[in-house]
């Protein structure tokens, strides 16, 4: 039913009366923003939203249709700044610049990236870095446009439309950088405005700030046409509110949806038709070009051996991972029970999707990554593969050279490290406990003073 009803949108979207009219003179902005380093649905459950091939496929299907595209991102393509999402940014630019976007407006966490990585991609990506309000004098060159001017329709009804982007004060940290000077938004906005007013025939504000902040922007500068805003914001299909009438709308977190505004051109004038975001689900076909870009990240994550890289903590009381089949020994039922379920299979999933070298995805895949003795590679630690016993009852050396050491307690906190809302969104522990219960073992079975704790 949900296919069949984006059919008809799109059907009624093209054919209707008013796109008829003037179809070869109407243009789109398409918006998107904080990914967060979000390149795909990672797949743990279905009807996930998002990703850039989708992305990719719905911006390319409205330009096969003549449709004037300009898409903008709002800022924050990392979530982090160590190695990996470093490579993740780069990979997001690369992918906005294959999708021909306009501008990428700076947030918080891009600026907190490695100034090198930022002053390459700056200069090399195809896409333009923009904020009216960020100025970064680092020791690389780092280039961003405080304004960037699209002229759209050369013959008949030419028409201007800028963007302007800002990045509130309230979001920044306590570690930013000396050579990042960040000024107050609306000082910073009003030459840019003043010059722009008369100039161009709309002013979009990318605004980077929560939608409280933008509002009053809004107020203080009424030319301001259209203001694509909001953080933190999970679900932004009900954030669209005005002010006067400029509208405020948040393409929301991660890059499960994708925002468009449209406007038609009348008499070298725009005229705002709709406004709306869009859940980037299964309907949308993958774009093969995201996923000949996809494949050559994880080619990087490999080749730069990320899992090997990744900080080891050690464990207290001289714990020691040993992996679930040391357990079968004295329990065998429970044993061959647990390598009956999802968990038993959970590094052969990744090895499907081609994720297996991916640190982000193979913590939950293998047992004690990220410990000292837990999972480092599959070389080293094919005994720890899998979600196995330790994963959920801890390290059990100690166990295993005396049964009466206190061990085995877990509970639904165990399972929250990796069943958490963004993986699995709809974990009910009683429910999915079911699933993985453990038989009842005949301690007849099990060697003396062996029963587990």
């Amino acid at each position: 039913m949900r296919r069949l009803l984006l059919s008809l949108s799109v059907f009624f979207f093209i054919f209707s009366p008013d796109t008829m009219y003037a179809f070869s003179q109407e243009v789109a902005i398409v918006f998107s923003g904080e990914e967060l380093g979000s390149l795909k649905p990672c797949g743990c459950y279905e009807g996930q939203l998002g990703g850039i091939s989708r992305r990719h496929s719905f911006i390319d299907f409205f330009r096969k249709q003549k449709l004037k595209i300009l898409p903008v991102s709002l800022g924050d393509l990392p979530k982090s700044c160590g190695r990996q999402d470093e490579i993740k940014m780069e990979t997001l630019c690369r992918a906005l610049g294959l999708m021909g976007y306009v501008s990428h407006n700076l947030g918080e966490k891009d600026i907190e990236i490695n100034p090198q990585i930022l002053s390459f991609l700056s200069q090399t990506q195809g896409v333009e870095f923009l904020s009216t309000n960020v100025n970064i004098d680092a020791p690389f060159p780092i280039k961003i446009s405080q304004s960037v001017v699209k002229e759209c329709f050369d013959r008949g009804s030419p028409v201007k439309i800028a963007f302007l982007g800002i990045l509130s004060r309230s979001l920044l940290g306590s570690n930013l950088s000396e050579y990042i000077t960040v000024s107050e938004p609306i000082k910073a906005l009003k030459p840019f405005v003043t010059q722009l007013r008369n100039k161009v025939n709309l002013i979009v504000l990318l605004s980077h700030a929560p939608l409280e902040e933008s509002r009053e922007i809004a107020q203080h500068f009424p030319e301001i046409g259209f203001i694509i805003s909001g953080h933190n914001i999970e679900e932004p299909k009900d954030s669209i509110t005005y002010v006067h009438n400029t509208p405020i709308i948040s393409p929301g977190m991660g890059g499960r949806y994708v925002g468009i505004a449209r406007y038609g051109v009348h008499n070298r004038t725009l005229v705002r038709k709709s406004v709306e975001v869009i859940p980037l689900d299964h309907s949308f076909q993958e774009s093969q070009e995201m996923v000949s870009l996809l494949r050559e990240y994880q080619d990087i994550v490999k080749e730069e051996d990320l899992l090997g890289k990744t900080p080891q903590a050690t464990l207290p009381n001289g714990l020691v991972y040993t992996g679930s089949f040391a357990c079968s020994v004295c329990h065998k039922i429970i044993y061959d029970h647990w390598y009956k379920t999802t968990h038993a299979n959970a590094y052969n999933t990744l090895i499907g999707v081609g994720h297996q070298y991916d640190p982000e995805c193979i913590k939950c895949h293998t047992t004690g990554y990220g410990d000292v003795s837990g999972f480092l590679n599959y070389e080293k630690n094919q005994n720890l593969i899998n979600a196995g016993c330790e994963s959920c009852h801890g390290a059990g050396n100690r166990h295993i050279k005396d049964v009466n050491d206190a061990y085995g307690s877990t509970d639904e906190r165990s399972c929250v490290v990796c069943h958490d809302s963004e993986h699995s969104p709809k974990f009910q522990y009683k429910e999915y406990w079911k699933k993985i219960e453990h038989p009842k073992e005949s301690l007849k079975k099990l060697p003396e003073n062996s029963k587990s704790r």
